[in-house]
């Protein structure tokens, strides 16, 4: 999969009654430029502010990126500059969007991205656009799209959109700009070279003008997009056009590094692999872990396979990752203040194959039965200006391997390090604290498996050791899941 440049992210706010509203009712907001920060009253540091729209986007911590197209159709993970795949080869007889959302739920995603176009050209949603061939000016229809397909007559990007609004799940659109074998397009750019194939000719200028249509059209007939993905970039010439498209159609958005883009810019890890590096700030704008002392609030994201070989598209003999592997990606993930992107991948009938479907819901399960409760303490204590946090279970001893942290990010990323110790049941001294536990960055959330395994404990501490300005915890919670 080619890798992303950025990617744009509308982000709903909430209705009273905790839904969300609908994107028209931010149109007036400003396109602000990215890079908000305070300075600590307590060290003098620069410390990046968050938005709002990126506080909500990290707390959403799953989703599935679904790549159904005609590549699902190929031997090949997408399409190559040698074919144009005949348009009769999609044909997903059993297409049924409510099982690909009943997986997410399975899963626990909170939201999903859908390839509208992918490198082939071909487009999941019928189109009206027109344009005119080279050199001739002959103008023709754009069909290479669903609506020529064996399930012409199938909206499949509005069954989507209307199975994951049941169950309240977000919702966007991954469309490749450089890339469209169809049109002989590769790296942003029409061709001067012969056809193959299937290729029709076209100017560079009618391409761009193409785009245009085509994610105009992506982002208004569908309503409020949650997420819109750009993979591999664009062309200089569409950078200007793009932008001031989204300021007009989804201005309220997050920008996949896109710092410079959007007021809400989001960076990708650096692989594909689901592992983000240990320590992982929610600020700096490099494809890594990022950088404590930067001050532009940029959260990762990290997107990864449920095939093994890094496989995005559905494959005749494709493998799956084991439950093991995948729990471990969850830990490295989301365990280490990174967005979890799990590839969601139909086959060639239009459902989630029954063995990709129970690896879904195994993984969600583990998730749910692990992390969903933790083990409450019979009393909390706060100590020193909220830099120890103390739980005691004096009545009842309680075994325990790990412990989730939490940071509130509202004014920032402030803490730089942290302990977690405990102390063990039958030990000489019952006054002792052992360490189980330490790190840096926290973040959205900081999932520590205890160094020393299980313990049986009768209290637990966490003592912020390193902070830019007075730290607050939103959450600290133990758990046994071993």
């Amino acid at each position: 999969m080619m890798k992303i440049t950025f990617l744009v992210v509308l982000l709903f706010v909430l209705k009273n009654d905790g839904r969300l509203t609908r994107y028209q009712r931010q149109r007036h907001r400003s396109f602000q430029s990215s890079g908000k920060f305070r300075i600590s009253p307590t060290t003098g540091v620069r410390i990046a502010l968050p938005t709002p729209e990126q506080l909500i986007w990290q707390s959403q911590e799953l989703g599935v990126l679904i790549h159904f197209n005609m590549a699902t159709y190929l031997s090949d993970d997408g399409c190559t500059d040698q074919i144009v795949p005949n348009i009769s080869l999609f044909n997903p007889y059993l297409l049924n969007t409510n099982n690909w959302v009943q997986t997410m739920v399975d899963f626990g995603a909170k939201y999903a991205v859908l390839v509208a176009k992918h490198a082939c050209g071909f487009l999941m949603a019928p189109s009206d656009i027109k344009f005119p061939l080279s050199p001739s000016g002959e103008i023709i229809s754009y069909n290479y799209t669903v609506d020529y397909s064996p399930v012409q007559g199938i909206d499949i990007l509005q069954d989507f959109i209307q199975s994951c609004e049941e169950q309240q799940i977000r919702t966007g659109f991954y469309y490749t700009v450089v890339t469209n074998t169809w049109l002989n397009v590769d790296s942003g750019f029409v061709q001067n070279r012969t056809l193959k194939p299937g290729q029709i000719n076209i100017t560079q200028e009618t391409y761009d003008n193409i785009v245009l249509q085509q994610l105009r059209a992506l982002w208004t007939k569908y309503g409020a997009l949650d997420e819109i993905w750009f993979d591999g970039g664009y062309t200089q010439s569409l950078k200007e056009p793009i932008i001031a498209l989204l300021k007009e159609l989804q201005p309220q958005s997050i920008a996949f590094n896109g710092y410079g883009v959007s007021s809400n810019p989001a960076r990708w890890i650096g692989t594909e692999m689901g592992i983000a590096p240990d320590p992982n700030w929610s600020t700096g704008i490099t494809n890594d872990g990022g950088d404590p002392n930067s001050p532009i609030f940029c959260p990762a994201e990290c997107d990864t396979t449920l095939q093994e070989h890094d496989r995005w598209f559905w494959g005749v003999n494709a493998t799956l990752r084991s439950l093991e592997e995948l729990i471990q990606v969850y830990h490295e993930t989301v365990g280490r203040n990174c967005l979890l992107m799990l590839d969601l991948t139909p086959d060639r009938t239009g459902l989630i194959p029954p063995a990709y479907a129970r690896r879904y819901k195994q993984l969600g399960d583990f998730i749910r039965s692990c992390y969903g409760t933790s083990v409450e303490p019979t009393k909390r204590l706060t100590l020193d200006h909220s830099n120890i946090y103390i739980q005691l279970f004096d009545s009842s001893p309680v075994t325990i391997d790990r412990s989730v942290i939490q940071e509130d990010q509202t004014n920032g990323q402030v803490i730089r390090a942290y302990t977690v110790d405990v102390q063990i049941v039958n030990t000489t001294d019952t006054n002792q604290w052992f360490t189980v536990a330490q790190g840096t960055s926290i973040g959205n959330k900081k999932i520590d498996v205890w160094q020393r395994g299980l313990q049986l404990i009768n209290a637990v501490r966490l003592t912020i050791t390193k902070s830019v300005d007075r730290p607050v915890i939103k959450s600290f919670t133990v758990h046994l899941c071993s």
